[in-house]
């Protein structure tokens, strides 16, 4: 479903409406909604037309298990809006231990696509981490990341369990790339076991 789920978040960021993607590619609507639901496997003619008509091109690359930032971004604040916060920080570390374990180019490719706009502070800590990662290893910074600016006067600190706990992370230990947004998760927190 990774390429249905980046089809369909590249046409909710062009603002395009399903019926307008699936008219400009010969895709029928009801066609397309099946595909983007999940209902319908796309053909590979049908992919690249879609993709074709949204001014996207494929990169195939191996992840080697790994989940793209855009897509775990999903499943973070999906989580997070099901009231499941310790699942949406714990997967929020896998991401961080996904890029940390990467090769500097993959750690760019699993960056590239933006995630879907939500109001949800989770995707500045996600613009951090991978900003963090990609610094680490002198990479590009795309610029999707760098449009999460954060509230740097409104810290927020994620809810890491079933239960909000009175904890609060030491500033003097939270990357700069998080502090300058606003979120409060120390660098140990993002260390690989």
């Amino acid at each position: 479903m990774g390429i249905v789920n980046t089809l369909r978040r590249a046409r909710r960021r062009s603002g395009a409406s399903l019926r307008n993607v699936a008219s400009q590619s010969g895709v029928g609507a009801g066609n397309l909604s099946a595909i983007e639901n999940g209902h319908r496997e796309p053909t590979s003619s049908t992919v690249d037309r879609l993709a074709s008509t949204m001014g996207i091109e494929w990169v195939p690359f191996h992840t080697e298990g790994r989940t793209p930032a855009a897509t775990a971004a999903e499943e973070i604040t999906s989580a997070e809006a099901d009231g499941r916060h310790a699942q949406a920080y714990r997967r929020f570390l896998q991401l961080a231990d996904d890029l940390a374990s990467a090769d500097p180019v993959t750690r760019v490719l699993l960056s590239a696509e933006p995630p879907d706009t939500l109001p949800s502070r989770w995707l500045d800590a996600i613009a951090a981490v991978v900003e963090l990662r990609l610094h680490e290893v002198r990479a590009p910074i795309p610029s999707w990341v760098t449009g999460y600016s954060g509230q740097p006067d409104a810290v927020w600190e994620p809810q890491r369990g079933s239960r909000a706990l009175p904890l609060s992370a030491d500033h003097d230990n939270v990357p700069a790339e998080f502090l300058k947004r606003g979120v409060a998760i120390e660098q140990g927190e993002l260390l690989t076991a």
